[in-house]
């Protein structure tokens, strides 16, 4: 892996632990659960798709900078 690869993952990390943090501050508690924005969605799905994007752009990097 070359060094401009390893950046753009360092980079897209940084990215999705500040929106992962984001979301975590501004989740609110409704009958025991966290949810975040007016949608319904939990928190714990929320982290989860986050995660998920995040593991596919890494991926996409790896493929498109070798």
């Amino acid at each position: 892996m070359t060094y401009e690869t390893e950046q753009r993952i360092v980079s897209l990390k940084a990215f999705y632990s500040g929106l992962r943090e984001g979301v975590v501050r501004f989740a609110h508690w409704k009958d025991g659960v966290q949810y975040v924005g007016t949608t319904g969605k939990s928190l714990l799905v929320a982290i989860r798709e986050i995660n998920k994007e995040e593991e596919e752009g890494i991926e996409r990097i790896k493929r498109n900078y070798p």
